[in-house]
């Protein structure tokens, strides 16, 4: 080989080894960058999955909390329904009571003079619809009519309106 093949074969394995060196750099260089981005890609892809995280758990407490409520609402309602027939249960039980009570006393003397006084009342109060006639309930007291106008004094009637007008007492019983 010649001396100039020679020194032409080293200084292509400089230029050689040069370019390798280069390219080893730049390759160095791009793969720091490609890291570096990667790094930011990876950090923001976590801080989404972060705030998402946080979104859902949010929002699954919110949810728990309205599901929360709406079962103490429901139980709350089914309560007060369950007090309501109770309340219901005990008057109407206590109003039969009433009216067998009422039944029991056809035959006290006291009624016969109230009824008297009822009569009295009614034929006073129908009077101006014309003749006022009296007929006997089958519950016991009677129905007064004159016209096209009624007043209903039977034991039922009468013991109805009694109960009806003390419904605010009858109410503060369940206070």
């Amino acid at each position: 080989m010649t001396r100039g093949g020679a020194a032409r074969k080293r200084n292509i394995a400089v230029v050689c080894d040069l370019e390798l060196r280069v390219a080893a750099e730049e390759a160095e260089t791009i793969r720091r960058a490609g890291d570096g981005r990667a790094e930011v890609i990876i950090a923001r892809a976590r801080a989404e999955a972060q705030a998402l995280i946080e979104q859902r758990c949010s929002a699954a407490e919110r949810l728990a909390e309205r599901e929360a409520r709406d079962h103490l609402a429901q139980a709350r309602a089914e309560a007060r329904g369950a007090v309501l027939r109770a309340q219901q249960s005990a008057l109407t039980e206590a109003r039969v009571s009433a009216h067998a009570a009422a039944r029991e006393l056809a035959g006290d003397p006291r009624l016969s003079r109230l009824l008297e006084r009822l009569a009295a009342d009614a034929r006073e109060r129908l009077a101006p619809a014309g003749p006022v006639e009296l007929t006997d309930a089958p519950d016991g007291g009677f129905v007064a009519r004159a016209g096209n106008r009624e007043i209903d004094c039977s034991l039922g009637a009468l013991l109805d309106r009694v109960l009806d007008s003390m419904a605010g007492e009858l109410e503060r019983l369940w206070r």
